[in-house]
């Protein structure tokens, strides 16, 4: 586990929590056969998005799929790479070649959560932006919670870039489900229904306070499918 500590001269401190090396849970006990991407094959397009019975699927590396073009298994890395749910091939498979993909029964389809708080200290917490989090692993956020000791109201923004483009172009992507607190102590959303839930390897995340009333010190934790 990474921990940071920062001191900004507002008198903000925040702390980042990233759990990435024991899942909170493993949802995937036997080999996920991929969904078929092959119509999609056209001789110049080299990017593909993952599928696994409709859904996204979030590969842990490229070495836990076993991939092959035409009955001919690829080696990965050399003939194609993983970025989230995103392969991409060394050479744009063409139209008419058949495809398999079976991704292995080891650690994928784990739980990771990220965890990011915010301290005060005995004031309250001030708006604007509070921090940035660089991410070494993609998947899907499926739900957040915000928890506090105090009883107050706290709305948190939360936006994302990738690393080449940082520190620009961050787009929100919660939509119209702020992670907030309403005269309360804890919350969470476990539908995102709003949310731009996917998060691709080495995206860049930015957490700011739009409001705040009665609270010095909260926690704001994503789970996310990997």
């Amino acid at each position: 586990m990474t921990n940071y500590d920062v001191r900004l001269t507002s008198q903000d401190r925040f702390t980042v929590d990233l759990n990435y090396e024991v899942p909170f849970k493993q949802i995937q006990y036997s080999n996920i056969i991929l969904d078929d991407i092959s119509a999609q094959f056209d001789g110049n397009v080299t990017n593909f998005t993952l599928y696994a019975n409709g859904e996204e699927y979030f590969p842990v590396n490229e070495q836990q799929l076993v991939v092959s073009l035409n009955g001919v298994l690829l080696t990965p890395v050399v003939d194609y790479q993983i970025s989230g749910n995103i392969i991409t091939f060394l050479s744009p498979p063409t139209a008419g070649q058949s495809y398999s993909a079976v991704a292995l029964a080891t650690a994928a389809d784990a739980t990771r959560n990220i965890v990011f708080m915010i301290d005060n200290g005995s004031i309250n917490i001030t708006p604007g932006d509070k921090g940035y989090l660089p991410l070494d692993i993609g998947g899907k956020i499926e739900t957040w919670s915000i928890l506090s000791d105090q009883t107050g109201s706290i709305a948190i923004d939360i936006e994302k870039t990738t690393y080449d483009d940082f520190p620009s172009n961050f787009t929100s992507i919660v939509g119209s489900e702020f992670p907030k607190l309403i005269n309360e102590n804890k919350n969470k959303d476990i539908e995102l229904t709003t949310w731009t839930p996917v998060i691709n390897t080495s995206d860049v995340l930015k957490f700011s306070v739009l409001s705040c009333s009665g609270i010095s010190r909260c926690t704001v934790v994503l789970k996310m499918k990997v």
